[in-house]
């Protein structure tokens, strides 16, 4: 027994040698990062997180006293809402569409905000914030506190409904109308008829009374109220020139398929210049119907 210990445990001189410089080695190597230390490059941080810190320490006020909360950068810990957002006293009946977004709020969720006020829609109370739909708690829970809305003016007069004139409508042609016109009609407020003339002015006038309803913001139930008060003389009708309209503008304009639009383009430009109105006739894609519906709007030059 001691002859097998003695075999496996006994070391020469070379080897007990080697074994003090293994393990002299090994020391150096445990002791080098202390003696050495390597440069450790910083950590890698998002450019709205570096862009936060800069302003929180840009920004800095003094906290001594706080009538009220002043604005105030958070980091989101929401994966859907922007990484940074700014809490600011605000009156949701008035704030813009950027100030909602320096509040954290979606952009699916802005739409739904602008939508409701274009449509008459009006915050009576912060909690009001909570009926809007995508509008989650914890979201809501963090801006009410900042919400501050102006009172409204006490008028001796009966109020009325919004988008609503006391004043009678009366009958409108959709192309000559004013801004002033449109906004006597039910339904149509500052915002839509701002939209209505500005859109009748991208199209180059209305050709039917149907296209009004294009406009956005313009939801069916609106639509339907207005709808009795519309007309257009035929006299003021900027009529399409065959020969130089573009498919997409054709499609647009006559409120035709895009189909159609694009046969009528084809034709031209295989056959040559159009010379009368009648020659639509002979594009299939356009039936009897569909023809009596656009010849009151197109021309030929």
């Amino acid at each position: 027994m001691k002859r097998i210990w003695k075999d496996y445990f006994t070391f020469s001189k070379k080897e007990r040698i080697a074994v003090m410089a293994l393990l002299l080695l090994i020391a150096l190597f445990i002791a080098a990062p202390y003696f050495y230390p390597g440069k450790r490059n910083p950590p890698v941080l998002s450019k709205a997180l570096s862009d936060f810190v800069k302003n929180s320490k840009a920004t800095q006020l003094s906290q001594d006293s706080i009538a009220e909360p002043r604005e105030s950068f958070t980091v989101s810990k929401y994966a859907n809402e922007p990484l940074v957002y700014a809490l600011f006293p605000f009156d949701p009946n008035t704030v813009s569409e950027t100030e909602w977004k320096r509040l954290g709020i979606s952009d699916k969720t802005i739409h739904t905000l602008l939508n409701y006020r274009n449509k008459g829609g009006r915050f009576k109370s912060p909690e009001d914030i909570r009926k809007i739909w995508g509008m989650k708690k914890e979201v809501a829970d963090r801006i009410i506190p900042y919400v501050k809305i102006a009172e409204m003016v006490s008028s001796p007069y009966p109020a009325k409904k919004i988008g609503i004139s006391n004043t009678q409508p009366s009958m409108i042609d959709i192309n000559t109308a004013t801004l002033e016109d449109w906004k006597l009609l039910p339904g149509i407020g500052e915002v839509l008829a701002n939209r209505i003339v500005k859109y009748r002015e991208r199209m180059g006038g209305f050709t039917n009374e149907a296209q009004v309803k294009a406009t956005y913001g313009i939801s069916d139930s609106v639509f339907r109220l207005i709808a009795p008060y519309l007309r257009i003389d035929p006299e003021t009708i900027q009529k399409i020139n065959l020969n130089t309209i573009s498919a997409y503008e054709l499609r647009i304009r006559a409120h035709i398929p895009d189909a159609v639009a694009r046969a009528i383009i084809a034709y031209r430009q295989q056959y040559g210049p159009y010379q009368s109105v009648n020659d639509l006739k002979k594009i299939v894609f356009i039936s009897d119907s569909l023809f009596q519906k656009i010849i009151g709007q197109v021309k030929v030059d």
